[in-house]
This record gives C-alpha cells, structure tokens and sequence, in this order.
C-alpha cells in the first residue's frame, strides 16, 4: 500500500512560486542571490514551504524577513552573526528630525549602492558608506538618484574598493 504522506520533492510550480518571493525578499532588502545571506533566505523558504505554508506573506514571515520582522532587533543578524548597518542607526540623533520615508529612502540608497559595488553589509565598509550617506543627507542632499551618485564616487574613489570586500 502507497503512503498517502506527500513527498518532500517540490513540483516545478511550486520552485517558481519560492523563486518569485526569494526574489521579493532579495529586492525589499536589496541583497545579490550570490551572498550568505541569500542562501539562508532560501533554506527557510524552502523548510516553510515543505511544511505546507504557501501564502507569501505569511513566508516572508515565518523565516523572519517581512518588513514588520526588519524592525525587529534580530532582522539584522546575520546568519553568521555579523551585525547589518542600518541607516536608522546611523542617524542617530538625526533619525528623529526626519520622516520615516525619508529613512527608508536613506536605506534604499544604501542597499543599491551596497548591492551594485558587491559591498556586504556589515563591516568597515558597508558603516563607512552608510556615514558617507548620512553626512551627505545632512549637508542638505536629499535626492535619492544624487545620494547614490554621491555614494557611488566614493566607492569608485576610495582605496577600500581594492582591499577585501569585508573591510
């Protein structure tokens, strides 16, 4: 007698159906496919799914990167264990003169500039871009394309882009 007991293999449908929100996810938080934790992103993903939740949302979720979980102290931990910048701490005093669209504004910047120079976001780094952005900001630039024109010279002009991508 065959066990009525599903089988753990996923039908081709059901991998679109996971590429389509892994890449939702990968785009919210402005991460490349090719970084670690991309790959933790889709181990959840596919744990969730294979036990039975199937509603976007309700993934995004579960493995904890909804936008509600990302306020969360722990959103921004890293598998590894390295703490992720975020322009609401980095602003410091100054998060609290600004909207919360401008803040999300300010982290867009940040993630395209770190997802288009393959900068990770943790470390010397990623904060340095982060406090260049912010400064800038303050300095009454305030225009997203002109922020990430801005952020990217830096990276173009800074002897860090030559050194290891986690400095």
């Amino acid at each position: 007698m065959h066990s009525l007991r599903r089988s753990m293999a996923l039908l081709p449908h059901e991998m679109n159906e996971i590429d389509q929100i892994f890449q939702d996810i990968l785009r919210e938080r402005g991460l490349s496919r090719d970084c670690e934790t991309a790959e933790v992103i889709a181990r959840r993903l596919i744990a969730c799914y294979q036990k039975g939740i199937r509603e976007s949302s309700a993934l995004k979720y579960e493995i904890g990167f909804d936008r509600r979980s990302v306020a969360d102290a722990n959103a921004d931990v890293l598998y590894y264990g390295n703490p992720e910048v975020s322009m609401q701490e980095v602003a410091g005093g100054l998060a609290d003169q600004i909207s919360p669209d401008e803040v999300d504004m300010l982290q867009r910047t940040f993630d395209r500039v770190c997802t288009w120079c393959s900068i990770p976001r943790y470390g010397k780094r990623a904060d340095r871009l982060a406090r260049h952005i912010i400064d800038q900001y303050r300095k009454g630039l305030s225009d997203e394309d002109a922020l990430v024109d801005s952020a990217m010279w830096l990276e173009r002009n800074s002897d860090s882009t030559h050194h290891r991508p986690d400095a």
